[in-house]
């Protein structure tokens, strides 16, 4: 981290404490009125009582003929509830003093219907009578704002007052009676509470309409909604929506509050749903909060129209199903690794704290204090600074995630272009050589034609950060973004080729040299889709020349590359055709191959006693040349596919040739070394057999020479287990390595089939018929059958009865045919 970044951290420290300070500071000046009540602060005595009146008939005359009627106890033991009934609420005063007491009867409940307070002496006469309560018309502001009344009581004086609390909605109505003094405090601390919160929450809502008119997103437009209806919900509440909203507007919303409380419920899931972008995934949980929200919008307007204390109980428990799917969402967010959302989940603590506490202390659960009743607030208060952060770091974010776009390639995460050119650009500015290195994966578009782009992309992602290890060392290549930790020095240009800077002044040619052993480095082989691809590249390195232009640069580097020999051949100089690949790939898997059957009869007794399975593909789009194509299968890794594919279509040709009447037919399945990577490929042989009730006899297996060179260990196991599931197992093309004989020793062949190459000219050369006696007797020393490939006419057939074969295969007999066709030739010519 750069020291001016710290430095600005520092000041930015500096700041928030001199911020806490100066909260600090402003909250000790306000007092808790709660603790400073006139039975604290003077000589002046209270005691309560209450009565609850369920029938809402109770009379005043009533309640003072039944004096044992009343509960002498604290008005905190009160019970309040949500239910039709008025409460009766006593209070005797005593003042001891030599002098008056001055006092102020607070009744702490602004939403209340009507209040009704009487005073009487102590004699039980009824001095006065007030009527206070936001149904109660022609009060001030300050009363409907504050319910309260002034009294005075002289030296020695008793009064009792009764009060009458008629409302159908909250009616919790805390008393606390003050003196002058104190009484101005508690207007002092709740107006500057009052005032701060309002002006933090108009702040806030500006705020989001200056960013709203900037990005023009949506969800600042719904969290103002929130600041609003939380303006509105404890303006009604705590009564300083009298002082915001004209007097009727205020009046109207006091007596549906619920409805109030709905509003900021909607908001509230809807800015969940919008701030955390469920609304841009259009998922399960979106589709529920819309469902959700529709629900609320019903129950707010049902509101209106059903009694408070009944909406009420709705609310309380619809709150809960709030939490939980806004918790949900939260969580889905976290769990995919939502960026923004620390703030905001924050911001939740003191909602849930605020939100959790209000209506246990307006319901009685939870005892009154200054403190309880202004919670909800201050939660409020705090939450909308968080969420100001939260808004604030979701910009930061949009706007980092914009030059990331811009900077990088969207699929592969690697720096693009716009890099390249800009670090270009940087070199020229400082005169340094730029020498522009690019290298491309040969054949990539036409890889593109059968992988998806997130596949395409991991490729060239693969190579660019084996590339990166390369030249992270090597001080020569040039930093294409020093803002990031790792410096990478490597750009994508799309279409698999990769580019870098080399800033050393030095020929072309030896910066080329550099390359090619770079190249060299890089992976061979990927495995994807069921494909092992075998990778190559080409390269280019283009010089700067004198006021040198970008593009022109690019270009050249783009021409050399197009024109470049590849450096790295493949020994084997077939070109991968993919799109053939991905065909014969998408041919196995619909089942557009066939196996055809060439026989293999035997010399002695003239009868089929076999056939080699053959691939043919009857529907290609183009001429396919077989070995070619099995060539192309293994290069690709199709070729494990292909041939469980063969072993099932063997299997099931043998189950029509049994059926048939065939019952002592086999048929030869050519394996590939490759097939030994197959999982669990002797179990899967073994499932096959059973699915169509072949005899494992029936099948036999077909290795060339040539799977013997490597992994021989593990054929070696591989033919040893087949020959426990009494599969026979044949070396085929024999003679044509140098290692024959020493194949024959090692594994546990059933036959040998001698390669046409021996066969061609078998009537005419004499050499080849000394091979081809010397490998019968070979054979047959060992215990194994022979069966010679490619005989062509009867002259050799003949011949080969004659120096002791066993069978013979080739187009002699007929060439490879279909299964019907095989049927027809079995059922005509050989019996």
């Amino acid at each position: 981290m750069e020291h001016k970044t710290i430095r600005y951290h520092f000041i930015a420290i500096a700041i928030l404490l001199t911020l806490f300070f100066i909260t600090s500071n402003f909250a000790s000046h306000l007092v808790t009125p709660t603790r400073y009540t006139i039975d604290k602060t003077a000589a002046v005595y209270t005691t309560y009582a209450y009565r609850i009146d369920p029938t809402k008939e109770l009379t005043l005359q009533q309640l003072l003929a039944s004096p044992d009627a009343l509960i002498k106890q604290p008005l905190s033991n009160i019970s309040w509830d949500l239910k039709p009934q008025n409460y009766w609420l006593v209070v005797n005063l005593k003042n001891k003093q030599s002098t008056p007491a001055h006092m102020n009867v607070h009744f702490d409940n602004p939403m209340v219907d009507h209040l009704t307070v009487y005073q009487l002496d102590e004699h039980q006469n009824l001095l006065n009578s007030v009527k206070l309560g936001d149904k109660t018309p022609n009060l001030t502001l300050f009363q409907y704002s504050v319910p309260h009344i002034a009294l005075t009581l002289d030296a020695n004086q008793a009064q009792r007052l009764i009060i009458k609390v008629d409302t159908v909605g909250i009616s919790k109505t805390p008393i606390n009676i003050y003196g002058s003094k104190e009484f101005k405090d508690l207007i002092r601390s709740q107006s500057a509470i009052w005032g701060v919160f309002v002006g933090v929450l108009i702040m806030a809502a500006l705020y989001n309409l200056v960013l709203y008119f900037g990005i023009r997103d949506r969800v600042y437009l719904v969290y103002i909604g929130y600041i609003l209806s939380a303006l509105l919900l404890m303006g009604s509440v705590l009564g300083f929506g009298f002082y915001i909203w004209p007097l009727s507007w205020q009046l109207f919303f006091n007596h549906h509050i619920v409805v109030s409380n709905y509003y900021i419920a909607f908001f509230t899931v809807a800015f969940c749903t919008m701030f955390l972008r469920y609304h841009k995934d259009k998922c399960r949980l979106y589709k529920t909060s819309i469902a959700f929200l529709w629900l609320l919008t019903v129950l707010g307007v049902s509101s209106y129209f059903i009694v408070e204390y009944t909406a009420s109980k709705v609310f309380f428990v619809i709150m809960i199903f709030i939490y939980i799917l806004c918790f949900t969402m939260i969580y889905k967010k976290l769990m995919s690794g939502f960026r923004w959302t620390k703030f905001y989940i924050i911001s939740w603590v003191p909602l849930i704290i605020g939100a959790a506490v209000q209506p246990l202390e307006l319901t009685g659960f939870i005892a009154y204090s200054f403190t309880t009743r202004h919670l909800f607030l201050v939660a409020i208060l705090f939450e909308v600074v968080l969420m100001a952060m939260a808004l604030a770091d979701r910009v930061r974010y949009q706007r980092e995630k914009a030059l990331y776009h811009a900077t990088h390639t969207q699929q592969t995460k690697l720096l693009n272009q716009a890099m390249l050119k800009q670090a270009y650009m940087a070199l020229s500015h400082n005169q340094r050589s730029s020498t522009l290195c690019l290298i491309k994966i040969r054949h990539f578009n036409t890889l593109m034609s059968i992988l998806s782009p997130q596949q395409g992309s991991d490729i060239v992602a693969t190579v660019a950060a084996t590339l990166e290890q390369s030249l992270f060392k090597r001080r020569q290549f040039a930093n294409l973004d020093i803002s990031l930790d790792n410096s990478p020095k490597v750009a994508d240009l799309s279409g698999g080729v990769v580019a870098f800077i080399s800033t050393k002044i030095q020929p072309a040619q030896s910066t080329y040299e550099l390359l090619t052993s770079m190249v060299k480095l890089l992976p061979k082989h990927y495995a994807v889709s069921g494909l092992d691809l075998q990778l190559e590249y080409n390269l280019s390195v283009a010089t700067p020349i004198e006021n040198d232009a970008f593009d022109a640069w690019l270009q050249r580097g783009y021409m050399h590359l197009n024109q470049a020999r590849n450096p790295i051949e493949s020994s084997n100089t077939m070109t991968v055709n993919l799109a053939l690949a991905a065909a014969l790939q998408d041919a196995i898997r619909n089942n557009q191959l066939v196996i055809y059957l060439q026989p293999c009869v035997d010399l002695k007794t003239d009868n089929v006693t076999g056939a080699e399975a053959l691939l043919r593909w009857p529907n290609a789009a183009q001429t396919i040349d077989i070995k070619a194509l099995i060539s192309l299968a293994k290069k690709t890794g199709i070729i494990n596919e292909l041939t469980l594919w063969i072993i099932d279509q063997a299997c099931k040709t043998l189950e029509v040739l049994t059926k048939e009447g065939h019952h002592n037919h086999s048929i030869s399945v050519n394996l590939s070394p490759k097939n030994l990577t197959i999982p669990n490929l002797i179990e899967k042989i073994e499932n096959t057999l059973l699915k169509y009730n072949i005899s494992a006899a029936k099948l036999q297996f077909e290795l060339a020479e040539s799977a013997f060179i490597e992994q021989q260990e593990e054929m070696k196991l591989f033919i040893s287990k087949l020959k426990q599931l009494g599969i026979n197992v044949a070396l085929d093309d024999f003679g044509t390595d140098h290692s024959s004989l020493s194949y024959l020793l090692n594994y546990s062949f059933s036959t040998l089939k001698v390669d046409k190459s021996f066969v061609n000219d078998l009537s005419s050369n004499e050499k080849s018929q000394v091979i081809v006696k010397t490998s019968i007797e070979v054979a047959h020393n060992l215990g194994m059958n022979i069966t010679i490939e490619g005989v062509k006419d009867k002259a050799t057939a003949i011949l080969l009865t004659h120096l002791g074969a066993d069978k013979a295969q080739g187009y002699y007999y007929t060439e490879p045919l279909p299964l019907d066709k095989y049927l027809t030739w079995l059922a005509t010519e050989h019996k």
